[in-house]
């Protein structure tokens, strides 16, 4: 009997040993692949915030400039927005932004509150050496950060285009969960990386309608293996709720002009998401609301319609 626990013993504590050498297999493969995989991120620029490097991108000449924020958890900003991004650039200079813990920007532990966000943003323009005013174009969480700029620095912001964007009041009956810090374990030890080692042709639809080139939708799947659920994500993620309550009940400024395009399939999810877009609306004459077909990502299949409306916008209101 105790020869046989003495065996079961040992073999628990080989297969124990296995797994432990396979976790650390995959740390170090994870890390080492993400150092290589940056020195491949060859699109755009590194300027220096707050003593971190911060990934920007920088297109066109036009007179007005454009600055393009993205969604919570977005994996490649850059990628996410380049279609849309060379669609615009055609008439405007346009800034795709990487805030920390997206794309190939360092993380941050530091609060992910609405001024440190909109402070970085505007640090990075600085150092981009692209003064404003802006036209702010956010989509889905940046709303709310592009609302709490124009509020504070409003000489620096001259419009809000927004692309399915929330907005504060929505937090008011519908509070985000939290997620836990020690997500973060799931990245560190690359098991997400090897998750996507299983289903290599996994389609989220963002090149449904061919927007994208294949470098471009290799990107956006390197970024995700590289940088999903980090500590700045999910710390940006349990400051929902805060940064939403800070903007409860305001409206935009009466003389700022503002172009919202929604998502149908949002509509049809969710019935307020009309109406809290439209209690936001202080002057019907300059604030627009345009609804369009698909899912919450409109600029993966309305990339063109985006460009030729804002442009329409632009050029009715700003000129």
């Amino acid at each position: 009997m105790k020869k046989t626990l003495r065996i079961t013993g040992k073999i628990l504590v080989w297969i124990l040993g296995i797994i432990a050498g396979l976790v650390i297999i995959s740390a170090l493969n994870h890390n080492i692949s993400k150092s290589m995989e940056k020195n491949k991120y060859k699109i755009g620029q590194t300027v220096h915030v707050d003593g971190k490097n911060m990934h920007a991108y920088v297109t066109g000449k036009g007179e007005k400039t454009i600055v393009l924020l993205s969604g919570l958890g977005t994996a490649s900003p850059i990628a996410d927005f380049m279609p849309l991004a060379e669609r615009l650039s055609e008439d405007y200079k346009v800034v795709i932004l990487e805030s920390f813990g997206y794309g190939f920007s360092d993380t941050t532990k530091k609060e992910r509150s609405n001024e440190t966000i909109v402070n970085e943003i505007r640090s990075a323009l600085k150092e981009l050496e692209i003064t404003g005013p802006y036209i702010l174009m956010p989509h889905s969480i940046s709303g709310v950060y592009s609302m709490y700029y124009e509020k504070n620095y409003p000489d620096e912001v001259e419009a809000i285009i927004g692309i399915d964007e929330s907005v504060p009041n929505q937090t008011k009956t519908d509070k985000n969960d939290n997620m836990s810090p020690n997500l973060t374990i799931l990245n560190t030890l690359g098991i997400l990386r090897n998750l996507s080692y299983l289903s290599p042709s996994a389609d989220d639809g963002m090149n449904k309608e061919n927007y994208y080139s294949a470098e471009q939708v290799k990107l956006k799947k390197m970024a995700t293996i590289r940088n999903s659920l980090n500590i700045s994500v999910i710390n940006e993620m349990n400051t929902v709720n805060a940064n939403t309550k800070e903007l409860y009940d305001v409206k935009y400024p009466n003389d700022l002009p503002v172009l919202a395009f929604l998502s149908k399939d949002t509509e049809d999810t969710d019935q307020d998401w009309l109406s809290l877009h439209e209690e936001l609306i202080s002057n019907d004459k300059i604030q627009k609301i345009e609804t369009l077909s698909g899912g919450h990502y409109l600029h993966w299949t309305n990339a063109d319609k985006i460009a030729e409306m804002t442009k329409e916008f632009i050029s009715t209101h700003l000129n």
